[in-house]
């Protein structure tokens, strides 16, 4: 294949399509809503800690395309608990602490047509007790803390990021093809963009966001060095 008509669809792929700005603004709404499990009472919910561009849920890297996918069954858990669960009032979610006041949360309607919907209570304005992941009810005009359904969300939502972890760990697999050249794109935090240039389709290279490319290469990789799949591992191409 032609390296120089490679390298155009390489380089038209990555304006069009990189998406790190993208899975920084999922990893900032991630970051607290989707690991809290400070309320959850099984002990098997425990979840690491997150940092902003580095994702890590249950000791494994969550790549962009999974966090996307956690976010959305996340907002389709809340929408269906609290559908479930009119009776105990309007329902609301703490998803984050406010960037611009460590002392206030803000909080994520949970009703229909109003799940894109937030607002942000200083922690004083809330029940004692609530944290990140609490589930909310306003009854009479307060916030009361909903328990049951904190455990209860917790616990489905816990169950949600176990699946997808399975399933990342699958679509990865089927991406690192035996065999197959990957040219690097960028990389950050342990984590490197890889185009597998035999695998041209309509026009477009597709690319992987690998996270477990060999430390002892990841160090000097740069963009546009090539590897080869082989024996189960990248193995670099001598320039």
């Amino acid at each position: 294949m032609n390296l120089g008509i490679v390298n155009d669809l390489f380089n038209n792929l990555k304006e069009n399509n990189f998406v790190q700005n993208f899975m920084k603004e999922l990893s900032n709404y991630l970051e607290n809503t989707i690991t809290n499990s400070s309320n959850i009472s099984d002990t098997n919910s425990n979840f690491n800690n997150i940092n902003l561009d580095d994702l890590t849920l249950h000791g494994e890297k969550v790549i962009g395309r999974y966090k996307d996918k956690m976010l959305n069954e996340r907002s389709e858990i809340l929408q269906r608990y609290s559908e479930n669960t009119k009776e105990k009032g309007e329902m609301y979610y703490i998803y984050d602490v406010n960037s611009n006041d460590i002392n206030s949360y803000n909080l994520c309607i949970c009703e229909p047509g109003k799940s894109h919907e937030v607002i942000t209570k200083s922690k004083q304005e809330l029940p004692e007790g609530v944290t990140l992941g609490s589930v909310l009810r306003k009854q009479d005009m307060e916030f009361v803390l909903d328990n049951e359904g904190t455990e209860n969300v917790g616990k489905e939502i816990n169950t949600m990021i176990k699946e997808k972890l399975e399933e990342q760990r699958e679509f990865l697999n089927s991406k690192r093809i035996e065999g197959h050249t990957y040219e690097v794109g960028e990389k950050y935090d342990g984590r490197i963009w890889l185009y597998d240039i035999d695998n041209v389709v309509d026009g477009g290279i597709e690319g992987i966001e690998e996270i477990e490319f060999p430390k002892d290469l990841y160090q000097d990789a740069k963009e546009g060095d090539l590897f080869i799949y082989q024996n189960g591992k990248y193995n670099e191409i001598a320039s």
